[in-house]
C-alpha cells in the first residue's frame, strides 16, 4: 500500500499540473480531463503483469472545488456531492497532505467489503488554492496483487523450508555417520583389532580420531607394561620356588651328593632366570623399533650354514637328518644378525621338539619378490592348539629329551624380527609334516 500510494501521489500531482495550465482564470475547466478518462477507459489494455491479466483502467479522479464541491467525478456517482468533510479534501484545501482509505459505498460497511484508496493534491491558480483533484485506487487490485504475492512467498517459503530440512538431514547424517565411524573405530581398537583411523571432512572429527588413536598408544603402552609384568612373574614364579626350596633344604644335614644336586638345582634355576630377562629385554628392545629403513646384502644359504655348525653336535646327538639346503647362494637383503637369529630359533625348536632321528629340510630362496627360510619337520604334526598359540609370549612345550624349560619366547622373538622387515612368521601343518617358515619382501624402503 505504501508503495501503491506513492505511485497515487506522483501521478495526482502530474495531474494538477495539467490542469493548472488549462485555466485562464479561476474557474475550473474540467472538459479537458473529461475527455481524455473518457477516450481512456475505452482502451482495451493487454498487460500481464506477473501473475496478474490487467484488461482496463481502473483508476478514478475526481476535482472538487474551493468548497469540496464535486465538479467532475471520472465515474459519474458522485458530481455535485459535498465532499468537504472528507480527509483527502477537506486537509488538502488547508494546504496539507490529503489521503484517506474508506469504503467505496457508505452503506456497505462490512469486514471484506470494497475499499479504496484516495490520494489528492491542490490546484492552484496564481499561488492560491482553487481546487482539488483527487485520485481514487480500488484497494481490491492491491489485494489481489498482495494475495499472489503471498501465494508466491508461501511457495518461496514452502521451498526454503524444505531445502533447509535436507540440508539439516545432511548435516545431521553428516554428523551422525561421523560419529558412527568414530564409534566403530573405537570398538574395533577395543578387541585389540589393528585399524587405520577413518577418514573426515570436518577437521574436528579428525581431531577426535587422532585423540582416540594417542589414548589407544597411552592404554596399549600400559597394558603393554602389565603383559610383561603379569608375564614375567608367572614365568619366574616355578625358579623362584625351586630355588626357595632347595635352599631350605640345604639348611638341614643331607649326604654331599644329594646336597650337591640342591646346588646344581639353585643354579639352573638361576640360569634359567637370567636367561628368561635377557630374552625379555632382547624381545622388549626389538618390539619398541620401528620397521627398518636400510637393510644391507648377505649370503642366506651360508648364515643357515653357519647355525648347523654350530648345532652339529646338538644333531649328532639326536640323530637328526639334514636335507634340502642346497649350495648354491642366496642373495638377500636384510639386518643380517636379526635374521641369523631369526632361524637360530626356528632350528632349535626343529631339533629340541622333533623327533629323534627324524628328518628336518631346509630350504632358502629368493622369488617372486619374497625371501624365504622354510625349516621342516617330515612326518610329524602338531596339535592346531599349539600352533594356534605357538607365537604367544611364554607359551612353550617342554622338550623330549631335556631336562630344563624353555622360556617360551623364541617364536615372539621370530614374529618381531619379521615385523621389522615388513615379513611374516608362521608355523602350519602341511601334508610332509610341520612346518615353520619366515618370509620377508625383496624391497625394502631406501
Amino acid at each position: 500500500r505504501q508503495s501503491a500510494e506513492s505511485v497515487l501521489v506522483d501521478t495526482v500531482n502530474l495531474l494538477a499540473t495539467t490542469l493548472e495550465h488549462q485555466f485562464d482564470d479561476q474557474t475550473l475547466d474540467t472538459w479537458e480531463i473529461e475527455r481524455l478518462f473518457t477516450e481512456a477507459y475505452k482502451r482495451k489494455l493487454n498487460a500481464q503483469i506477473y501473475s496478474v491479466h490487467k484488461t482496463r483502467i481502473n483508476t478514478e479522479v475526481y476535482i472538487t472545488d474551493r468548497n469540496g464541491i464535486v465538479v467532475y467525478d471520472s465515474s459519474g456517482e458522485h458530481a455535485g456531492e459535498d465532499f468537504s468533510l472528507w480527509r483527502d479534501v477537506k486537509l488538502t484545501l488547508e494546504g496539507e497532505y490529503g489521503a484517506r482509505t474508506s469504503f467505496r459505498d457508505d452503506d456497505n460497511t462490512k469486514e471484506g467489503d470494497p475499499r479504496i484508496m484516495v490520494v489528492a493534491a491542490p490546484i492552484y491558480f496564481q499561488g492560491e488554492i482553487i481546487g482539488v483533484v483527487s485520485v481514487v485506487k480500488p484497494l481490491g487490485i492491491l489485494e489481489a496483487f498482495l494475495l499472489n504475492q503471498s501465494y508466491q512467498l508461501k511457495k518461496y517459503a514452502m521451498g526454503l523450508l524444505a531445502l533447509a530440512l535436507l540440508l539439516g538431514y545432511l548435516v545431521s547424517y553428516s554428523f551422525t555417520r561421523a560419529i558412527e565411524k568414530l564409534a566403530r573405530y573405537a570398538d574395533e581398537m577395543a578387541t585389540g583389532k589393528k585399524v587405520s583411523s577413518p577418514t573426515f571432512m570436518d577437521k574436528r572429527f579428525v581431531n577426535l580420531a587422532q585423540a582416540i588413536l594417542r589414548l589407544r598408544h597411552q592404554l596399549d603402552g600400559k597394558q603393554y607394561v602389565e603383559d610383561y609384568v603379569h608375564s614375567l612373574t608367572h614365568e619366574l614364579k616355578t625358579p623362584i620356588t625351586s630355588v626357595r626350596a632347595a635352599a631350605e633344604l640345604l639348611q638341614e644335614d643331607m649326604p654331599t651328593e644329594q646336597r650337591q644336586q640342591f646346588i646344581d638345582n639353585i643354579q639352573n634355576a638361576n640360569k634359567r632366570m637370567s636367561r628368561l630377562v635377557e630374552r625379555m629385554l632382547e624381545l622388549a628392545k626389538l618390539e619398541g623399533l620401528p620397521p627398518l629403513r636400510t637393510f644391507v646384502e648377505f649370503d642366506l644359504t651360508k648364515c643357515v650354514r653357519e647355525l648347523l655348525d654350530e648345532r652339529s653336535a646338538l644333531i649328532l646327538a639326536r640323530e637328526i637328518k639334514l636335507c634340502g639346503l642346497e649350495n648354491k647362494m642366496v642373495n638377500a637383503r636384510g639386518d643380517p644378525l636379526l635374521i641369523q637369529q631369526a632361524i637360530a630359533n626356528l632350528l632349535d625348536n626343529a631339533f629340541y621338539y622333533g623327533r629323534a632321528g627324524g628328518e628336518v629340510q631346509i630350504h632358502c630362496q629368493a622369488s617372486d619378490g619374497v625371501y624365504s627360510v622354510e625349516v621342516l619337520n617330515k612326518d610329524q604334526e602338531l596339535d592346531p592348539l599349539i600352533i594356534e598359540r605357538a607365537f604367544e609370549r611364554f607359551f612353550s612345550l617342554p622338550p623330549k629329551e631335556q631336562k630344563s624349560k624353555s622360556t617360551g619366547l623364541g617364536l615372539s622373538f621370530v614374529r618381531e624380527i619379521m615385523k621389522l622387515h615388513r615379513g611374516t612368521a608362521a608355523l602350519s601343518n602341511t601334508p610332509e609334516g610341520v612346518q615353520a617358515k619366515i618370509r620377508w619382501p625383496v624391497k625394502t624402503l631406501s
